[in-house]
């Protein structure tokens, strides 16, 4: 995709996104890499389904520097940007999106110490590289009052080999991030990760 089309992608993913209730209410996030490799990452503190493609930052994933800053000089650049970069360099992400669902929520509720193990689901084989008849994984991180305050958590766990293969992390009274390879790989596995929590927490309470 051109960087042109990316940008495009990314508004309408959060449109889909706050449909969903996952970015609603201004919270939640979402970047991918353009063609030089630097990160387009959206703004904070505004309503995730009118952002536009003009309103992407571009940050240089090394030290999270702006590169150029977004059309609209009021827009600030989102709290995630470490958080996000550190997956790009941990796992080789090419896309990351923050969620503020109510399921990622209530499923870390229902984790054991610093993780949720997720079984027995055929929408298992969504997530890169597992089977239905996996046990899945999933960090579960502590809440901080900002986010960047996160991200020594978040490097914890994405070198934690019990973690390897999850492709997401979810924040105690919070939310969760989600990555993929590319664009649509994220939106692959936030549709799929949101399934599993949803799925987990209904369990859970029948």
């Amino acid at each position: 995709m051109t960087d042109l089309e990316t940008r495009e992608l990314l508004c309408e993913l959060l449109r889909a996104f706050y449909v969903r209730g996952w970015v609603s209410g201004t919270g939640g996030g979402i970047c991918a890499l353009d063609s030089d490799r630097n990160m387009l990452l959206a703004p904070t503190g505004v309503h995730k389904e009118r952002i536009q493609p003009p309103d992407f930052f571009v940050i240089d994933t090394r030290d999270g520097s702006v590169v150029r800053p977004a059309a609209d000089a009021g827009l600030r650049p989102s709290e995630c940007n470490a958080i996000f970069r550190a997956a790009i360099g941990e796992r080789e992400a090419a896309s990351v999106m923050h969620s503020h669902a109510l399921s990622s929520v209530l499923a870390a509720d229902l984790a054991a110490d610093d993780h949720l193990a997720i079984r027995d689901l055929e929408m298992l084989k969504g997530i890169r590289g597992l089977t239905n008849h996996d046990t899945h994984l999933v960090p579960v991180i502590t809440n901080t009052p900002r986010e960047y305050e996160l991200t020594d958590q978040v490097e914890a766990a994405l070198k934690d080999d019990r973690f390897a293969g999850s492709y997401a992390i979810l924040v105690r009274d919070h939310g969760a991030y989600i990555w993929g390879s590319d664009l649509w790989e994220t939106k692959r596995h936030a549709e799929v990760y949101h399934f599993l929590f949803e799925a987990t927490v209904a369990r859970a309470t029948r």
